[in-house]
């Protein structure tokens, strides 16, 4: 193999690599935010109540697994309170 060949198999595995990085964090976030649009049910302060919250999480790296989990809680809470 030419370096020619090597430098195109660099190139192509990298792509493929950062794609597969970026589709992953967008399927990730559209996924959140359709849990806060079903949550929210159309409410407009529950929404942004809730995305605020996410927000927060993320900041505190919360582990994804327990995010979904408390917005849930906290969508319940946010019911209780109004």
């Amino acid at each position: 193999m030419d370096a020619l060949s090597i430098g195109i198999i660099i190139i192509a595995t990298v792509t493929a690599l950062l794609f597969k990085f970026v589709i992953y964090h967008k399927i990730c976030n559209w996924m959140d935010q359709d849990l806060i649009s079903g949550l929210a049910g159309g409410n407009n302060d529950k929404h942004s109540f809730l995305t605020q919250q996410l927000k927060q999480m993320k900041n505190n790296k919360v582990k994804r697994k327990l995010q979904h989990q408390r917005l849930t809680d906290l969508a319940a809470e946010f019911e209780q309170n109004r």
